[in-house]
């Protein structure tokens, strides 16, 4: 609660909000992947790998319960370096808040994460457990067009969310602030991360025989991500998250570009697996 007013997670510490989400998805996805028998690492790499999200979820929320993002504000010609306590600052410069229950069942939460992933890791159960991970009986191997995959997402990240400039705003003492789409859209920014890491992976276990779905399904699912990605990216360049909108830079229509060839590679892969896969069946040539 800050000056009488109550702030969730999701708004009110947006990036310690993402790795939230994380640490949950991670924890719960890979112990039931564990427990099924599909477990795409080691016994003891899901538990470090646990551990570790989970200490960052921590950390990061221990540092907004002492340093509360609130009261923060963003340097005239900033360049988005030192934008005061919205993003980060010493505990000195933060505001006085008070703390409230779900910050605190937040907390508890996320070091459960941390310890039990550890904990795990050095356990005899995980020294004896193999990874098995979910591979699919039809391989799509490597192709140009996954390859094509992989280089939009990395360009949508790099492009939208790194040192490019995707919003150019008026400062107040005159000239202009540039921004990444890093800092001013934290979610989306997250989105984005996930989903370039999720697309490259796929495409590294498909180059490697280790795809989890058949060929067309596998070019429909890296399709569908890149769908996702080009949706957040288009709706921050229609909808600047400033009150007095911004100019949109070149690198944020290079970022959408991106993300969209992710979605033609993976349908145009999904359509030429399937029609070798025709073309190799009963009467094919």
């Amino acid at each position: 609660m800050f000056e009488g007013e109550t702030k969730d997670a999701w708004f009110g510490i947006p990036h310690a909000s993402d790795l939230l989400v994380l640490s949950a998805l991670v924890a719960v996805v890979l112990a039931v992947l564990t427990i099924i028998g599909r477990n795409p690492l080691s016994g003891r790499g899901i538990g470090l790998f646990i551990g570790i999200v989970g200490s960052l979820a921590t950390l990061q929320l221990g540092y907004r319960m002492i340093v509360p993002p609130f009261d923060g504000f963003v340097p005239p010609n900033s360049n988005i370096v030192g934008s005061g306590c919205l993003f980060y600052c010493l505990p000195s410069q933060a505001v006085d808040a008070q703390l409230l229950p779900g910050i605190w069942i937040g907390f508890v939460g996320c070091l459960a994460v941390a310890v039990g992933g550890f904990v795990h890791a050095f356990s005899d159960k995980a020294r004896s457990t193999q990874a098995n991970p979910w591979i699919a009986r039809s391989q799509t191997g490597t192709t140009p067009w996954l390859g094509l995959a992989a280089l939009g997402a990395i360009g949508q990240f790099v492009f939208g969310y790194t040192f490019f400039t995707f919003y150019i705003t008026p400062a107040d003492s005159g000239g202009e602030t540039y921004w990444s789409g890093w800092l001013p859209t934290p979610h989306t920014s997250s989105v984005i991360l996930g989903l370039t890491v999720a697309v490259v992976a796929l495409v590294l276990y498909a180059s490697r025989g280790k795809a989890p779905l058949n060929p067309m399904a596998f070019g429909g699912l890296i399709a569908f991500l890149g769908l996702v990605s080009a949706y957040r990216i288009f709706f921050r360049i229609i909808e600047p998250p400033f009150s007095d909108g911004a100019n949109i830079g070149f690198a944020a229509y290079l970022s959408l570009l991106s993300a969209v060839l992710i979605v033609i590679a993976g349908l145009v892969h999904s359509i030429t697996r399937r029609a070798t896969a025709r073309a190799s069946g009963p009467g094919g040539t």
